[in-house]
C-alpha cells in the first residue's frame, strides 16, 4: 500500500506548496523539484525575513529548511505510523544571501523498525554546499 502523502507530494512536483501544506511549509514557499521514495528535492528563494543582520540566510532558517525536507521525506514513506525528530545535527559550511535560490535535498540512509536515519543538504544555484544535516526520526506508533 502506497502512502497517500507520497502521491500528494508527487502530484506537486514543479509547483510551490500551497495552502494545503502546513503553515511553516507555506511560509518557506518551496517549489518541489523531485519526489522519489526516500529522496526529495525542493527550491527556495531567500527572502528578507529569512536573513540575519549580515543579509545572509539565517542559520536557524537553514536548520528549519533541512528539518522540513527531512520530515517531508519521512512522512511520505510507506510506514504504518508518523515519525518525529529525535535529533538534528547541522553543519553550516557555506552561505546564501538575499535573493539567492537554494536547493534542499534529502536522502533516507537507513530505515529501522522504529528509527529512520536521513541526511539533508542545502546547495546554492551553482551547486556549492551551504549546509549538511543528519537526523533520526522516531516512528511514534499512532496513525
Amino acid at each position: 500500500m502506497e502512502n497517500p502523502l507520497y502521491k500528494m507530494f508527487e502530484s506537486q512536483v514543479g509547483n510551490v506548496l500551497d495552502q494545503n501544506a502546513p503553515p511553516f511549509t507555506q511560509w518557506l514557499k518551496p517549489a518541489l523539484l523531485s519526489v522519489k521514495p526516500g529522496s526529495f528535492e525542493m527550491e527556495i528563494t531567500v527572502r528578507k525575513e529569512m536573513t540575519n543582520p549580515l543579509g545572509l540566510l539565517h542559520g536557524g532558517v537553514q536548520a528549519a529548511i533541512l528539518d522540513e525536507i527531512i520530515g517531508m521525506t519521512v512522512a511520505a514513506l510507506d510506514k504504518p505510523s508518523p515519525a518525529v525528530s529525535i535529533n538534528l545535527a547541522v553543519d553550516f559550511i557555506g552561505k546564501a544571501k538575499l535573493g539567492d535560490k537554494i536547493i534542499a535535498r534529502s536522502d533516507v540512509v537507513r530505515q529501522g523498525r522504529q528509527v529512520i536515519n536521513v541526511t539533508g543538504e542545502l546547495h546554492n544555484a551553482e551547486g556549492k554546499l551551504i549546509a549538511r544535516a543528519m537526523s533520526n526520526m522516531l516512528q511514534i506508533g499512532k496513525k
